[in-house]
């Protein structure tokens, strides 16, 4: 988790034109099935940050018991590695300031998937890409097509995009952002969710 505020999605269930169609379920919701990497990779050709390049350094977090993060730029250049806690990364004001535009790589040691704060700081941040390791898999986000960066317009959306799609799930799997709630939202505002397996440890 990446930790930059207490703030937690809003609770007005009003949603922007573009997706109100799509914020307000069935009642009986459906799972959508889980989104496997397929092409186009997420990152445009020429791009140093390569799948299997990606997946060496996932596999260096993906067992540790606390929180690492790789930092690439924009172009998906290697920048720096943060050392973080067992369920979070804190910052320092300056390495907040240098998180603009980039893309980040982070593990989550209990295995869970994305949570809000890490969604929360892709968009405050304008990054071009949020991932998590955990387990077996890279999970990658990113805003929908046509949009470089995430940002604050799009928190706002997937905020009440959560709060709208959780509503309609069972307790137990609102205690916990889990992929299945990233999968329905992602479909609900066109962003781009990939995961991408990696190698078995034998």
């Amino acid at each position: 988790m990446i930790l930059v505020s207490s703030g937690t999605p809003g609770d007005d269930t009003s949603f922007s034109a573009r997706h109100r169609g799509s914020a307000y379920p069935d009642r009986t919701i459906r799972l959508f099935p889980d989104l496997l990497s397929k092409p186009p990779y997420p990152f445009r050709q020429g791009d140093p940050l390569s799948p299997e390049l990606l997946s060496r350094y996932a596999e260096e977090i993906r067992d540790e018991p606390l929180e690492y993060a790789f930092v690439f730029d924009r172009s998906g250049s290697f920048l720096r590695k943060l050392i973080g806690e067992e369920e979070r990364i804190r910052f320092w004001h300056r390495e907040l300031l240098s998180l603009h535009h980039t893309i980040f790589l982070h593990n989550h040691p209990r295995g869970s998937s994305f949570s809000f704060a890490d969604i929360e700081a892709a968009c405050v941040f304008e990054m071009r890409c949020i991932s998590v390791v955990t387990g077996g898999e890279i999970h990658l986000m990113m805003p929908p097509a046509g949009e470089e960066f995430f940002s604050r317009r799009l928190l706002h959306d997937i905020s009440r995009c959560y709060r709208i799609r959780s509503h309609f799930l069972p307790v137990s799997h609102r205690l916990q952002p889990s992929i299945s709630i990233w999968n329905i939202v992602a479909r609900d505002l066109d962003l781009r969710l990939w995961r991408i397996p990696l190698r078995q440890v034998s």
